[in-house]
């Protein structure tokens, strides 16, 4: 249900990248849950959450309703629009004067800001543009609202005023941050900059040419993600009995032992890969499949072309199935009918798309590049079940490998 708001409200409607008020309506002794206000033209539309008992809406017509709006929802939506203007005027500071606003949108969640700049911000910029935007909140600034003819605005201010873009009419209502902004703009704002409490800068982007943007939140949003993070912080030093200082330490020391074992675990990956296909090749098994514990089919990828030539020489085939792939290097691309494959692999796919190719190359230890030509190499992604694979690879004659 909408009521119409011919002449004013209190509620502010979705406008100006701000998001819109909500709250309740006392109509006839009733209450309303306002859900959502929209502007249209010169009037305000508030959105009821249920219809209105009598269907004459003409009955409503100049009757006196009283509203409350949630005044936390405002305070939020107040802090992150003011505090979008301290941003933009920090960024211009810290990036210079040919920093421009291209957009912004300010939610009970966060804001974010977009502006004119040639490329992306380092994180050192972002600490510079919380910094001056918290100094600018720090200072108590006072903020100034009024309306003012558009003309004089224009003469005492110049086009700076259209930050936000060019406003029609004749009327200019203006919001003044003392020595730091001024723009032409209608949403809610503070009446000093220290209640915008504190500015937290999340992340920026660069979502364009020449456009970068910045997430940020103020107010009690920043309290909530500065609680999230010392949450972590605490939690990371309690998990490894460190204190916060040790962090960063203790971290990369963490980082180059991962590393260090992930290059071992390749490496005994590849030996097993090896021993595996030379079973293969010398063994009395022709054709093979064998269960894959890797994530993903790069190993085989990376290191079966070596084995190429052997398997072809000896007409042998092996296949290896993982929980999401299936990977194979035959000796010869007559040795298994793909279709009868990708007939079984449908079941569980709805598109089925094995990749095939018909030679492959490979360099020694001494960097020397051998070709092999007319092998079948062939690979699938998707959801597999190994159970109906290994049958029907069993009824072409296919054997389960199992070292």
């Amino acid at each position: 249900m909408c009521i119409r708001d011919r002449d004013r409200s209190a509620y502010y409607p979705t406008s100006g990248g701000q998001a819109h008020d909500i709250g309740t309506i006392e109509i006839e002794g009733e209450v309303y849950n306002v859900s959502s206000c929209e502007k249209v033209g010169k009037c305000v539309l508030h959105i009821l959450d249920r219809p209105l008992p009598n269907p004459d809406n003409s009955f409503y017509v100049g009757k006196k309703v009283v509203g409350q709006i949630d005044e936390g929802r405002r305070r939020q939506l107040r802090c992150h629009h003011t505090a979008t203007h301290i941003v933009f005027a920090a960024c211009r500071k810290v990036l210079g004067p040919h920093v421009w606003q291209n957009g912004a949108k300010k939610t009970t969640d966060q804001a974010h800001l977009d502006i004119t700049h040639f490329t992306s911000l380092s994180k050192q910029e972002e600490k510079e543009i919380e910094n001056e935007a918290n100094k600018i909140i720090l200072s108590a600034k006072q903020i100034h609202k009024s309306f003012m003819d558009k003309a004089q605005a224009e003469k005492d201010y110049g086009f700076r005023l259209y930050q936000g873009g060019i406003v029609p009419g004749n009327e200019l209502r203006v919001v003044n941050i003392v020595d730091t902004d001024v723009e032409a703009c209608c949403g809610t704002h503070c009446d000093n900059t220290s209640e915008v409490g504190w500015v937290k800068m999340l992340r920026t982007n660069r979502i364009q040419d020449g456009v970068v943007r910045l997430y940020f939140v103020a107010g009690e949003r920043t309290i909530e993600k500065l609680n999230y993070e010392r949450d972590i912080l605490n939690d990371v030093c309690d998990m490894w009995s460190i204190s916060a200082g040790e962090i960063v330490q203790t971290a990369s020391r963490f980082f180059q032992d991962v590393k260090k074992l992930s290059s071992q675990t390749s490496k005994q990956e590849q030996k097993i890969l090896s021993l595996e296909m030379k079973y293969v090749i010398d063994g009395k098994m022709k054709l093979v499949y064998l269960r894959s514990s890797q994530k993903n089919p790069t190993l085989y990828f990376s290191f079966l072309a070596a084995y190429a030539e052997g398997l072809k020489a000896n007409q042998k085939g092996a296949i290896y199935i993982g929980q999401n792939f299936v990977f194979g290097q035959l000796g010869d691309p007559s040795l298994i009918d793909l279709e009868k494959l990708k007939k079984v692999l449908q079941e569980d796919n709805e598109k089925v798309d094995i990749k095939t190719r018909n030679n492959v190359a490979f360099q020694d230890e001494k960097k020397k590049t051998t070709k092999v030509d007319k092998i079948l190499q062939f690979s699938f992604t998707g959801n597999v079940v190994f159970e109906k694979l290994a049958k029907c690879l069993a009824e072409q004659s296919y054997e389960e490998l199992n070292i």
